[in-house]
């Protein structure tokens, strides 16, 4: 048995759709940043650069983050997963973010690319080795010269740059129903302060979980394609809105909307020296939270809005 606090279970005549027509209010946005360092400065667990390590890219650029979020939406609770350079795992990312109930998981990440392996023949040289000839008792062990090639392997910088930022992969939509299934305790009614157990395998509860989830994945994705866009309105190119075949855990394990940014590659140069700078990153932070001021607004004022189980009361 699982308590949910359910707008649209309220009465058996409501139906899954009734959460849909509500407008969805985001009180509380929580903040990721990537990676931290484990036990030290020294024992880092993000990404390593040229110059420059992802673990401070990431907390930098999400310390940014909090700060213009909270000076331009004062009313609007922001809370971090990782408020020091410290690493915090996964789970507990994820049950932090479930347990403030929060509206918007934002994930902050560093890309990284090998280096380009190239296999290059350079010549050729003679080697003496001892081949068996001849059969049965005529069979014998003689030394024979051969021509072999000579190959050298070299490692190029990889050209990889630009930007990209993650959904929740659709084929993990039962993981993500698990969660929010797993988390209805903490969901709030809208309309009134009454509560009630109700059976995880009630059809009409299992009905709204997936409408839930899909809402949740398709609110993840304009908010992704809104960071991309602002990130391509100050120069960036953006390799778009993906979804990762592996699944990524705090993505699936939030039950609300939630993505996770890659700002740029730290394999690149160029990209990285952008990323390591006080401007770079103060841009892409502000980036970040146009895009989330954008996203608030298209789902607050407009009527066909999701509505999302993690609200606050009006």
């Amino acid at each position: 048995m699982i308590s949910l606090v359910v707008l649209s279970f309220t009465s058996k005549k409501n139906n899954a759709t009734t959460a849909s027509a509500s407008v969805a209010k985001i009180n509380t946005i929580i903040v990721d940043a990537g990676h931290g360092f484990k036990g030290s400065m020294s024992s880092p667990d993000g990404a390593k650069g040229i110059n420059g390590q992802e673990d401070v890219i990431s907390y930098e650029v999400a310390k940014k983050v909090v700060e213009e979020l909270k000076k331009q939406l004062p009313n609007v609770k922001v809370l971090e997963t990782r408020p020091t350079p410290f690493f915090v795992s996964l789970q507990e990312r994820a049950n932090f973010a479930n347990s403030n109930k929060g509206n918007l998981f934002v994930s902050i990440h560093c890309n990284y690319a090998p280096k380009l392996r190239e296999v290059r023949r350079e010549g050729s040289r003679t080697e003496t080795r001892y081949v068996y000839v001849g059969k049965g008792k005529k069979r014998k062990k003689v030394k024979k010269t051969v021509t072999v090639p000579v190959y050298k392997t070299y490692y190029h910088p990889n050209p990889a740059n630009g930007t990209e930022t993650y959904v929740f992969a659709a084929h993990k939509t039962e993981d993500k129903e698990d969660i929010i299934m797993e988390n209805g305790d903490i969901f709030e009614n809208e309309k009134d302060d009454s509560t009630f157990n109700t059976n995880i395998n009630d059809p009409l509860i299992k009905q709204q979980v997936a409408l839930w989830t899909k809402q949740f994945f398709s609110n993840s994705v304009k908010l992704a394609a809104m960071v991309e866009e602002e990130f391509v309105g100050i120069g960036r190119f953006s390799r778009g809105v993906k979804q990762r075949q592996k699944g990524i855990w705090v993505l699936q394990a939030t039950a609300m909307p939630s993505i996770l940014i890659e700002l740029g590659f730290l394999s690149n140069e160029t990209e990285e020296s952008f990323l390591m700078s006080d401007q770079g990153q103060q841009t892409m932070a502000e980036s970040i939270v146009k895009a989330i001021n954008r996203y608030k607004e298209l789902v607050e004022k407009s009527p066909a809005a999701v509505q999302q189980p993690n609200n606050g009361k009006k």
